[in-house]
């Protein structure tokens, strides 16, 4: 049968997305007379809700933001200032449930109706009563309301408002309690107070630890915006209150025995923080990184002032076109945006900063921080809501990010900032291409000696060939006629001048490896080129540019043929390759490591040791530019080549095994990655024995990788044994035997076992500044981790 007015009318109103709305009516209401009532009566409703809002002269109102869709204003000092909702049977003044009594209509949804009420038992007090609007008892609104007060129900947080009691009225319609908060929006509170891009961060991480606690409790919100992260004051100090679970989602759990399926062609959410897999007409596909993507929008508006995707651009377009926007075209990168933008003074005004300092403040971290946020494959976006937070927090502590691969000279700029003078790293460097310089100054000492002891053949082959005439010589002479002596002499004559030959091809081949190698030695020396030992280099970052700009063109030089035998060119591409890799310019050391591994194909074939080690560096090069879907395939290949010739057991094939199980866990294949990491330890056992060094790594790679898919039962146990057997074989002080117990202690940390997590944070950092300084990096993470403990357990002096 064709639905009502009635029908679509109650059906539409529960919408609060009028996008979604619109959507609805073209599926469902296909005759244009129906549509145009149903359309004038949901006018009726949005205009009669008009007064709600608060007027510009109005200078005693103070916004409270929205309750469940609700919104509305607090009226603080005149009482005749009331309004009422005309048309429910809840008025001001009412008492509900005997304690709750009506003082104030402060908003109004689609679904219900919000007032401020005072409790009178069992204590006084203010509080914020929603009740289910009259005429919305539909099966599916009744259902969303109930969802919405277990889901605020189930959830204890600071930033999250508090639900405090639930009933029904004497009509039957529930209700329930909630604190009241007297808060404005967050954009609104920081632009108010001109709040600086670090304060604004330092207010944003509570908001996130709100919605990973939701998370937590399997609750998406999916519907972050501005207007629903209140910011209150209580004693005198800012605090964030996420708000309006209203459209939330269970996450893995029936919130009622109704359902909570959004319907066909629904779609729920505000368009300019919506994620893109909300952006379809079905989105039954949501999960929490949703909300990370909404969370990523909101930081993005509070740091530049507006939203990735321009306002009026949605508000010119249609439905299909908003929808197709928010799920295709990417966000722009915070610093271009803000650099393009006509109001970047005020911006910037905004924000207590200066208009190129904060266009130069966003590049770099923080655009790498919101772009992993707002990334449309939710794969590559941060996993959890305390991922995004954590990022921040090591921004604001000056510490590496995780949104973006790091590499050696990124980390190496960190650390010059955080440690001047300390240019420790640029040493090792130098170490390592040292090392190849001096490999190669003795391969040409051995082919000098080799040309002398040639010089000195040659020299007796000449003199033995002058004896040979004179023998001739002295044979005609004399007449022999004898004929066997005349055969003798021809032959030794030939001999000789095959040994000349012979000497000949010697030298020339000895000229060659001289030339060879006097041309890799100018190849590597010219890295040093221009390099003055004495000069004082302001920064680590010069000295790495230098030794970059002498590497690259010491890798043009070296084209393969051109200057000697292919293997030896592919041996001097590996040490190229390797100190490139080693400066963090991955991508040129790609591309001499891709000579070195097809020259040593071409020339030892697929399944030589020389070849699969080439092939196990090339990987590691796409790994380290994050090219997973090349070093992969590699990866594979070289554990699949090495176990047929080497077999599954073999130290070679182990460590390949292991490479690839690392491969499978940085891409989130777990289910790969964890079978791997178990046949790797169950083979290295057998093979070199359960307390070998290879042996307990294997264990402790195993051990996270549990923890990696929340398998703390399996986790714990070989953490435990790997910690005890390291101190057993290692000694207490060890490295790794301190890397276990940092592991074991985060693992207890992570169960609650705070009691047996501290004690052991102490000994780690105890043991890591006797064994490597108060100022190594391990050291360092050793010093924060044992003060994230202290704070968990309330220790904050």
């Amino acid at each position: 049968p064709m639905p009502t007015d009635r029908d679509l009318f109650q059906s539409a109103i529960d919408m609060v997305d009028v996008a979604a709305r619109a959507a609805y009516l073209s599926a469902n209401a296909p005759d244009p007379v129906q549509r145009g009532r149903v359309e004038r009566l949901l006018a009726a409703h949005a205009a009669a809700g008009e007064f709600l809002e608060q007027s510009p002269a109005d200078e005693n109102l103070t916004r409270t933001g929205s309750f469940g869709g609700a919104t509305g204003t607090f009226a603080g000092a005149d009482p005749a200032a009331t309004v009422t909702f005309p048309g429910r049977e809840e008025r001001v003044g009412a008492v509900l449930a005997g304690k709750y009594k009506l003082i104030e209509a402060i908003g109004e949804g689609g679904m219900g109706s919000v007032y401020m009420a005072i409790q009178t038992l069992p204590v006084k007090r203010t509080v914020a009563v929603k009740v289910i609007k009259a005429g919305m008892d539909s099966k599916a609104v009744l259902a969303r309301f109930e969802a919405e007060r277990q889901a605020l129900a189930m959830m204890d947080h600071p930033n999250i408002a508090k639900v405090l009691d639930a009933g029904s009225t004497e009509s039957g319609r529930p209700f329930f309690v909630m604190e009241l908060v007297k808060g404005v929006p967050i954009t609104q509170y920081c632009d108010e107070r001109k709040l600086t891009p670090r304060q604004r961060l330092e207010l944003f991480v509570p908001v996130c630890n709100a919605i990973q606690h939701a998370h937590q409790k399997g609750i998406i919100h999916r519907d972050i915006k501005p207007n629903n992260v209140l910011v209150a004051m209580y004693d005198d100090r800012p605090v964030p209150k996420v708000i309006d679970f209203g459209v939330a989602k269970a996450a893995g759990q029936s919130l009622t025995d109704l359902t909570l399926v959004t319907g066909f062609g629904a779609v729920v959410g505000t368009p300019e923080y919506m994620s893109p897999e909300q952006a379809n007409l079905n989105n039954l596909d949501i999960d929490t990184r949703s909300d990370v993507y909404s969370l990523g929008v909101l930081l993005y508006e509070l740091l530049t002032g507006s939203t990735p995707v321009d306002r009026k651009s949605l508000g010119k377009a249609a439905l299909l076109e908003i929808l197709r926007i928010v799920r295709e075209v990417e966000a722009p990168k915070p610093s271009q945006k803000l650099s393009s933008s006509d109001t970047l003074p005020s911006v910037a005004a905004n924000r207590s900063t200066e208009p190129a300092k904060l266009s130069k403040l966003m590049r770099g971290e923080l655009d790498w921080v919101l772009l992993k946020a707002l990334e449309k494959d939710r794969t590559r976006r941060y996993g959890t809501a305390n991922g995004l937070a954590r990022d921040i927090q090591r921004y604001l502590a000056d510490e590496i990010v995780e949104a973006r691969p790091a590499s050696t000279g990124y980390r190496l700029k960190k650390f010059v900032r955080r440690h001047k003078g300390q240019v420790i790293a640029a040493s090792l460097v130098l170490g390592v291409l040292l090392a190849g310089v001096v490999g190669t100054t003795l391969g040409l000492i051995r082919a000098e000696n080799a040309r002398v002891a040639e010089s000195k053949q040659r020299e007796v082959a000449e003199e033995n060939e002058r004896k040979a005439v004179a023998a001739v010589e002295g044979e005609r002479l004399a007449k022999l006629d004898a004929q066997e002596n005349e055969k003798l002499a021809i032959a030794a004559a030939v001999a000789e001048k095959a040994a000349k030959l012979d000497a000949e091809t010697k030298r020339q081949d000895a000229e060659r490896n001289l030339a060879f190698a006097k041309k890799g030695n100018d190849i590597l020396g010219s890295v040093f080129a221009g390099l003055d030992p004495k000069a004082n280099y302001g920064t680590v970052a010069e000295l790495r540019n230098a030794l970059r700009d002498n590497l690259t063109k010491a890798v043009k030089e070296l084209e393969g043929s051109a200057i000697g035998d292919p293997l030896e060119v592919a041996q001097m591409q590996n040490t190229l390759g390797l100190s490139l890799l080693g400066l963090g310019e991955a991508n040129l050391a790609i591309d001499v490591l891709s000579k070195e591994f097809t020259t040593n194909k071409i020339h030892q074939g697929a399944d030589h040791p020389d070849t699969l080690t080439s092939m196990g560096n090339l990987a590691e090069g796409y790994k380290l530019v994050g090219k997973m879907d090349k070093a992969l395939p590699l990866l594979e290949e070289t554990l699949k080549l090495r176990t047929a010739k080497l077999g599954a057991d073999h130290p070679d094939t182990l460590a390949s095994m292991h490479n690839l199980a690392h491969g499978y866990k940085l891409v989130g294949k777990m289910d790969k990655a964890l079978p791997l990491m178990e046949e790797t330890l169950k083979l290295l056992t057998a093979k070199l024995g359960a307390d070998h060094p290879d042996t307990l790594a294997s264990m402790s790679h195993l051990a996270e990788g549990y923890r990696a898919v929340g398998k703390m039962n399996k986790a714990l146990p070989l953490l435990e044994e790997t910690l005890k057997a390291r101190t057993a074989k290692l000694g207490a002080d060890h490295p790794d035997t301190l890397a276990s117990m940092n592991n074991l202690a985060r693992g207890y940390q992570e169960v609650g076992k705070m009691d047996r997590a501290l004690p052991l944070l102490e000994e780690t950092l105890k043991g890591m500044t006797a064994k490597l300084g108060a100022d190594h990096p391990d050291t360092l993470m050793s010093m924060n981790n044992l003060a994230t403990g202290y704070g968990a357990v309330g220790k904050m002096d």
